[in-house]
C-alpha cells in the first residue's frame, strides 16, 4: 500500500518528552535482542521534534552502544534540520515520521552514490534513502536493497523497513538473503521478515517460512507476524490484525 508500514517509533508526534526522557535510555550495554528498546527511544524522541531534549540526545550521541549513538546523532541531525527549516516537514508518500528528510535530489543514480558512500554523514545517507524510497521503481528498489551489505546494523536495519515500505518484488532476492544471514543483526533480519511479508510473493512465502523456526527469538517471532502479513496481503481482508472485529461479527 502506499501508505506503507507503520513502525513502533514512527507514529509519535505532538508529544511531550516530558522531564523523564532519560529513563528510556539504558545504563548498560545491551544484548543484541535488546537494541530496539535502547535506540527507538532517541529515533522517538527526534521524531517528536521538541528541542528540550537536544541537549539529552546530544549526551547519548557519544554512547558506547553504536546502534544508540548513531540513533542519538541522527535525532540531534533532524531537530537541527527542522530548527533550520521552518520546524516542519513536507508531507510525502508515507505516513511514517522518519528519522531524517528525504533528499532534494531526484536522480536515483546518484541518490544511490550517497546512500552507499560510507565516508558521507549518516544524516545524508538517510536523505538519500528516503528520497530513493519516495522515488520508488525497479531502480531505487535495487539500490535500497545493496544497503543491506553495508554500514551499521541501524542503517542495515532501516533498509529493510524502508523496502518494507516501498513494497517491490524486485528486493526480495536481497531481503531473503538478509534473512538467512544468522550473523545478521537480529534487528536487520527482523526488519527484512516484515519487509518479506508486506512484499507478499511467492518467494517471500518459501523465505519465511525457512525461518519459523530460527532460534533467534526476534527472528522467529517476526516471521510468525511476517506470515500473518503475507495471508493478509494475499487475502481479501481489508484491515490487517482485525481479530477484535472477527471475533465481533461470530454468532454467540
Amino acid at each position: 500500500t502506499e501508505a506503507g508500514l507503520p513502525h513502533r517509533g514512527r507514529a509519535v508526534g505532538g508529544v511531550s518528552s516530558g522531564p523523564t526522557g532519560s529513563r528510556a535510555f539504558s545504563t548498560h550495554p545491551p544484548h543484541q535482542h535488546e537494541l530496539s528498546g535502547c535506540f527507538f527511544p532517541g529515533e522517538a524522541l527526534g521524531a517528536i521534534g521538541d528541542p528540550e531534549v537536544l541537549e539529552l540526545l546530544k549526551q547519548y550521541s557519544s554512547d558506547p552502544v553504536i546502534e544508540v549513538a548513531e540513533t542519538c546523532q541522527l535525532a540531534v541531525r533532524r531537530l537541527e534540520w527542522l530548527q533550520q527549516n521552518g520546524g516542519e516537514l513536507a508531507a510525502g508518500p508515507y505516513l511514517s515520521v522518519d528519522p531524517a528528510p528525504p533528499a532534494e535530489e531526484r536522480d536515483v543514480g546518484r541518490l544511490r552514490e550517497v546512500l552507499l558512500d560510507e565516508s558521507r554523514p549518516l544524516f545524508e545517507r538517510y536523505r538519500a534513502m528516503f528520497a530513493l524510497r519516495n522515488a520508488g521503481g525497479e531502480e531505487a528498489a535495487l539500490a535500497l536493497a545493496e544497503g543491506l551489505h553495508c554500514g551499521s546494523a541501524l542503517f542495515r536495519h532501516e533498509v529493510g523497513y524502508v523496502l518494507g515500505q516501498l513494497q517491490h518484488e524486485a528486493a526480495v532476492p536481497q531481503l531473503a538473503a538478509a534473512l538467512a544471514r544468522c550473523a545478521e543483526n537480529p534487528m536487520v533480519r527482523h526488519e527484512c521478515a516484515e519487509a518479506l511479508g508486506a512484499i507478499a510473493r511467492p518467494a517471500c512465502l518459501a523465505a519465511l517460512q525457512a525461518h519459523a523456526d530460527d532460534p533467534e527469538r526476534v527472528v522467529r517471532e517476526s516471521c510468525e507476524v511476517a506470515l500473518d502479513m503475507y495471508e493478509h496481503e494475499t487475502g481479501r481482508a481489508f484491515q490487517y490484525a482485525d481479530g477484535l472485529e472477527q471475533l465481533r461479527g461470530v454468532p454467540s
